[in-house]
């Protein structure tokens, strides 16, 4: 014991600083009178208080006279130390109704305890709203009567602050949560649904208690078991995965639920929603595309689709079949440049630029080459579609119509136009020049009427052949047979054919038929056919000599009246001649030996 220090002071010892202030104060301005004089319950209470950590003041006295320690200093703040010593109602005057209360109750020898308390307290001038944990007891002194209270003061204005700003974050995330369109289950490390937010419990359609606290398949038992696989390895991975599944729920009705888990602390956090109508909307706009391609696939032209850059889209299945591709092109220019015959390709792309300038209509007739590497002619044609909102070109809608027929048929009928009008020149030449020569040649006008009329029908039987082959030449023994058809008689074998079959231009073939008709007329009137046993015999072979085949046709008349050289040569005799030399292109001679008149005629089959 210090000698120094007088033993009545000696429960302050190890007080700390406000022991320190307490031994100092001048305590006979009080009620309580100097140190020396308090009663031990006091001095023993005091000394109890002054070694607690916990912040604590004794009120002694009617007028609660504030005697407190070291911790309570820190509550105190800038009012200590001017609260030591002085009455608790005027110390703190800000709260004089809840410390009168408490002073009423504890000298009564009631107790109080408060958890939370709120009060609005000035410890540093200014208005300042505190929460306390606050617990009054009665100090009994020597008569045996509460001397004062001992308040035991433990201030939670930071617990309490901190758990009503987390109370307030868990009301906004709440709302938060509440108010989004997509559920959201929070799982634990079990799979156990520890929290849902308000779209969830609406998707499930059932009570809360029903879903909360059960682990997935306990809530789900009928959820595609790939579902809880996924659950297991995001939770072993801690890496987000996946899924969408068409799942039951238990009141029956059938929903697709797209869900996306996310591992969050020891836990996951599923997201998902009910994407019925959207997979609904593909399965019908698959069966709508499905329904699309049938039917261009069905269509017997080529049906493509484009952006509004031209960028290839569709093609449907005739593309593919007739130009042998695995994949569409990818552009209409790369079309053009691949496909489109290279004398097509400017005019194709200049016709495309133009109507995605103006907007119009793209139309033109191009060849397109198949899988064989021919090229065929193709009508081409596409419309515009349209943004309805803003009238932009999105799309553009074509077909490539096969038109080759028709432009062959375009091509040769132009041709046989062409060829037609030639022939028709050449066959008023032709009549121009037999009835100038006929008519000059004959001795009287029924004779220039016969060889004129016999002439020209052996002309038209010729015309006739060439007919029926559209011009395009004629079989030789059908000419041959047409020319002397009309000098067979029914029941004779006087006319003999020997020949195979030959096709020959139709410039040989008039040249041949006005020939042999020329012949023939002449046999009727002086040869083998003006009398009852002569016969003519028509052979013709083709031989390839040189480098091209050539046409030998041979007239032999047998059986007819002697025969003598004529004394001058007629029209016939020069029509023949003349006439298959310059139009065969070959050599003709005509003989006169007494048994009958023989016809050689040498020409190329070009």
């Amino acid at each position: 014991m210090d000698s120094r220090t007088p033993q009545q002071f000696d429960f302050l010892q190890d007080g700390g600083e406000t022991g320190a202030l307490i031994r100092s104060y001048d305590w006979s301005e009080t009620s309580l009178g100097p140190i020396p004089s308090w009663p031990q319950s006091l001095k023993t209470t005091v000394a109890l208080m002054l070694r607690s950590p916990v912040p604590m003041v004794l009120l002694w006295g009617p007028d609660g006279i504030m005697i407190y320690n070291d911790a309570y200093t820190v509550f105190a703040a800038s009012r200590h130390p001017r609260l030591l010593g002085s009455k608790v109602l005027e110390g703190w005057a800000e709260v004089a109704d809840f410390n009168a209360n408490v002073m009423r109750v504890g000298m009564a020898g009631g107790t109080l305890s408060y958890r939370d308390q709120e009060l609005t307290l000035y410890r540093k001038g200014v208005p300042e709203r505190v929460w306390m944990n606050l617990d009054y007891s009665p100090v009994i002194d020597e008569s045996g009567r509460p001397g004062g209270v001992l308040a035991v003061v433990v201030e939670t204005s930071d617990r309490v602050k901190t758990e009503a700003a987390l109370r307030d974050s868990e009301t906004r995330l709440r709302g938060v949560l509440d108010g989004m369109g997509e559920s959201l289950a929070l799982l634990d490390k079990d799979f156990r649904i520890i929290d849902m937010n308000a779209e969830a419990l609406r998707l499930e359609g059932r009570p809360r208690d029903e879903v909360i606290g059960k682990t997935h398949w306990e809530a789900h038992p009928d959820a595609d078991p790939a579902l809880g696989d996924m659950f297991r390895r995001a939770m072993a991975t801690r890496e987000p995965v996946n899924m969408r599944h068409r799942y039951v729920w238990p009141h029956g009705r059938v929903s697709w639920i797209s869900m996306h888990a996310y591992p969050v602390g020891d836990g996951l956090a599923v997201f998902y929603g009910d994407i019925t109508e959207q997979v609904e909307s593909e399965e019908r706009l698959r069966e709508s595309e499905e329904r699309l391609r049938l039917m261009a696939d069905a269509v017997p032209q080529i049906i493509w689709i484009t952006d509004a850059e031209g960028n290839a889209e569709f093609f449907n299945r005739q593309w593919f079949l007739y130009t042998g591709a695995v994949n569409g092109p990818t552009t209409a220019a790369q079309t053009a440049l691949d496909f489109v015959h290279a004398d097509d390709e400017a005019v194709t792309m200049q016709a495309y630029e133009e109507a995605r300038r103006t907007g119009g209509v793209f139309e033109v007739e191009h060849r397109i080459r198949s899988k064989e590497g021919e090229y065929r002619w193709f009508l081409v044609r596409a419309e515009p579609y349209r943004d309805l909102r803003t009238g932009e070109i999105v799309r553009w809608f074509g077909v490539s119509i096969d038109i080759h027929g028709r432009r062959v048929a375009e091509e040769h009928q132009s041709l046989l136009i062409n060829e037609l009008n030639h022939r028709v020149k050449n066959t008023l030449a032709t009549v121009q020049s037999v009835a100038s020569q006929t008519l000059r040649n004959a001795e009287s006008t029924d004779q220039a009427k016969e060889a004129l009329e016999a002439r020209l029908f052996a002309l038209s039987r010729a015309h006739d052949v060439l007919t029926r082959e559209n011009w395009e030449g004629a079989d030789l023994y059908d000419i041959v047979e047409q020319a002397v058809a009309p000098y067979s008689s029914r029941g004779e074998d006087r006319l003999h054919l020997a020949g195979s079959r030959v096709r020959v231009p139709p410039r040989t073939a008039l040249a041949l038929a006005m020939a042999l008709q020329e012949l023939a007329t002449n046999a009727v009137k002086y040869g083998a056919l003006s009398n009852e046993t002569g016969a003519i015999r028509i052979a013709w072979s083709v031989q390839a000599t040189g480098s091209e085949p050539r046409l030998h046709l041979r007239w032999e008349e047998r059986g007819g009246p002697a025969v003598r050289p004529p004394s001058r040569r007629g029209f016939g005799s020069r029509l023949i001649e003349r006439s298959l030399s310059q139009d065969l292109g070959g050599t003709t001679r005509i003989e006169f030996p007494q048994t009958g008149v023989i016809c050689t005629v040498d020409a190329p089959l070009a």
